[in-house]
């Protein structure tokens, strides 16, 4: 079955939904799909993206199936096309990435890869959306597998065993994940500037990925700086050893946003160095949540390099039906938030 091609509107437009943090599997929490549906509806989009922590508790191909097909069903019936990365849980139960990642390619609408073999993760890759006027290629969205914990760098990377990746004065906020390792951000940097002398031009883009890099936190240490707005309710969870990506991005001037899922608690958005940076918070109920952040990120693409963004949150569609317990008020006591 051929792929879906992703092409700009006459309008110039392109509307990507990104959703992360399922955390869920057959015994879901049916609210999380009256929540896609809800987004799905608000949004029309073009493209949706999956950005980790969707599939838990998974056994067999079959189940994997079944339960993305179910969650889903908003996107698959109406036709949309749909890729996805892994998050840091995605890798620590059920079926290998290898095989979960053969799963959904079988899925109508999935553009996913697993990526080059030679490189670290599963799904790193390229899409192409194709300009409105003719079969060019006028916007890259670039995924990248963030890993798990940096605690997996020890076995490859043969360092000791009691090796401290975290300490007590660091870069970030002193989280043990990972992030996408250096040969993967060679392979976008020497990929990104392969397609550009294919085309003869760069080619703007957007990236995403599951768990944000450290750069996210100079975001809410600077909020008048860098335009922060939007809601910060926990850490940044980044992991501590910075592979380069956003400096590589920086220096090939293609990718003007990175977003990413992983923290459940902020939605906030920023700009550092013409680059915006913005978290999806998340859509699922079996997990820690705040049901006034509960929602995704509208990206909309423009033919001219340019883009908008904004979450959109799940009260703000469903009132309290997109609450977990109607009874009681998940919400947040510690806020950073300024109107746009």
């Amino acid at each position: 079955m051929p792929k879906p091609v992703l092409k700009f509107n006459a309008d110039g437009k392109f509307r990507i939904l990104m959703i992360s943090d399922f955390h869920s599997g057959p015994d879901c929490n049916p609210k999380l799909m009256q929540g896609i549906e809800a987004l799905v509806a608000e949004t029309n989009p073009d493209l949706v993206l999956v950005g980790g922590d969707q599939c838990l508790c998974k056994d067999t191909p079959e189940e994997v199936k079944a339960y993305l097909e179910r969650i889903l069903e908003p996107v698959l019936k109406r036709n949309i096309p749909w890729a996805h990365v892994y998050g840091n849980h995605d890798r620590e139960c059920g079926i290998d990435l290898k095989l979960e990642q053969q799963v959904c390619e079988s899925i109508k609408g999935c553009l996913s890869e697993a990526g080059p073999e030679e490189i670290s993760g599963i799904g790193n890759y390229c899409l192409e959306v194709l300009s409105s006027k003719d079969k060019s290629v006028a916007y890259h969205i670039w995924a990248l597998d963030s890993n798990r914990e940096n605690s997996d760098y020890v076995e490859r990377f043969g360092l000791d065993p009691d090796t401290r990746f975290v300490l007590t004065d660091g870069f970030g906020d002193g989280s043990c994940q990972a992030s996408p390792m250096f040969d993967q951000v060679m392979w976008y940097y020497n990929e990104s500037l392969r397609r550009e002398k294919q085309a003869g031009k760069k080619i703007p883009a957007i990236m995403y990925f599951h768990v944000p890099i450290v750069e996210f936190c100079l975001l809410y240490r600077n909020p008048e700086e860098t335009d922060l707005v939007g809601s910060k309710r926990e850490w940044v969870c980044c992991g501590e050893l910075n592979s380069g990506l956003f400096m590589a991005c920086l220096q090939r001037g293609d990718v003007k946003g990175i977003f990413c899922g992983h923290e459940h608690l902020n939605d906030f958005q920023g700009t550092y160095c013409g680059i915006t940076m913005a978290y999806d918070s998340c859509v699922g109920y079996n997990m820690s949540a705040h049901d006034d952040l509960r929602g995704g990120r509208l990206i909309e693409l423009n033919e001219d390099g340019s883009f908008e963004t904004r979450h959109i949150k799940l009260m703000d569609l469903l009132g309290v039906d997109a609450m977990r317990n109607p009874d009681f008020f998940e919400g947040g006591c510690k806020y950073f938030i300024r109107k746009l």
